[in-house]
């Protein structure tokens, strides 16, 4: 495993000193679906066929419901610094989900806070994307404990906006995590992020051809004062997974990994301007462990392209 723990530390500081929706971040889909275990049952955002699936054929469901197989440390490790975050409630308690089941949020949560206070020069986008069975009072419950876990380690609205958020202010002020909070019934306190700070188009496609057109057209979409996601997965539709019974989603996100590869290697991040052709900012997978953490130091390398745009692809995964 490729050990990207610090590569943030690493930059040079005229990359630290452009803002973080300007460089290229590595990223997890659906994070923290490695807790999903051999008797998880269904989650609430379940489908009925989920739910029958799960009920005759339970290692089926879980080869497809989870997306990463390296825990939240190891993923840090690797260099993924944008973390895609699903949640459900139950009995007032809070846990990930894609389909099934997974752990209770904090104690991973819990860990990547250590993992950011022992290395002070990293920062992390914490992105809440989904919210399953939760009412008004459990966002915000939810919410105050967020608030209490991380507190003065969240760059807040008022410590300046996206143009202004860069590595080295970050340090400075103290601050390591950059929360997003999506489709909120409820205003937002002062330390989260609406979804328009950090759009990310969803492909649902499955086929890897019409994916790397999305990815491209929608890329064009961009706004130079917001950050931007670039959802390199397939959705496997009931068909896509009926075709594959005995296959499994690691699988699919290798042969996906593989042939996005050289359409990664194309992108280069940095600031533009209105008038100009949008860049990169954060690209996520699935399996991000696959071949090493490859994705990892393919995205990482990309910010060297900052400096020297002519660097072939050998030479900034060699960096």
């Amino acid at each position: 495993m490729s050990n990207n723990g610090q590569w943030m530390t690493s930059l040079p500081d005229n990359l630290r000193s452009i803002p973080v929706i300007n460089l290229a971040i590595p990223g997890s889909h659906d994070t923290m679906t490695y807790g999903i275990k051999s008797r998880a049952k269904p989650a609430p955002d379940a489908d009925r066929s989920t739910i029958w699936l799960n009920f005759c054929f339970p290692w089926c469901v879980r080869r497809w419901a989870k997306t990463q197989s390296s825990s939240v440390l190891d993923q840090l490790l690797l260099g993924i610094r944008y973390f895609d975050l699903r949640v459900c409630q139950k009995n007032d308690k809070y846990y990930f989900a894609h389909g099934l089941f997974a752990m209770e949020i904090f104690e991973p949560l819990e860990e990547l806070k250590r993992y950011l206070l022992s290395h002070r020069g990293e920062i992390c986008i914490l992105d809440f994307q989904h919210f399953y069975e939760m009412d008004e009072t459990h966002h915000k419950q939810l919410q105050n404990r967020l608030l209490m876990l991380f507190d003065s380690m969240l760059y807040a609205k008022s410590d300046g906006n996206l143009s202004e958020f860069t590595l080295n202010r970050s340090s400075a002020l103290g601050r390591q995590v950059f929360l997003i909070y999506r489709r909120c019934p409820l205003p937002l306190p002062n330390e989260f992020w609406p979804s328009n700070s950090w759009p990310t188009p969803w492909p649902n496609v499955t086929s890897i051809k019409k994916l790397e057109i999305y990815l491209q057209k929608s890329l064009l979409t961009r706004q130079p004062s917001q950050g931007f996601v670039s959802q390199c997965i397939l959705t496997p539709s009931g068909k896509y997974i009926t075709l594959r019974f005995f296959s499994s989603l690691r699988k699919t996100a290798k042969k996906v990994n593989s042939k996005l590869k050289p359409w990664i290697e194309e992108q280069l991040p940095g600031p533009f301007e209105e008038n100009e052709p949008p860049k990169a900012n954060v690209f996520i997978v699935d399996f991000a462990s696959l071949n090493n953490g490859e994705f990892c130091n393919t995205v990482i390398g990309l910010n060297y392209k900052i400096n020297n745009p002519s660097m072939s692809g050998d030479a900034y995964n060699n960096f």
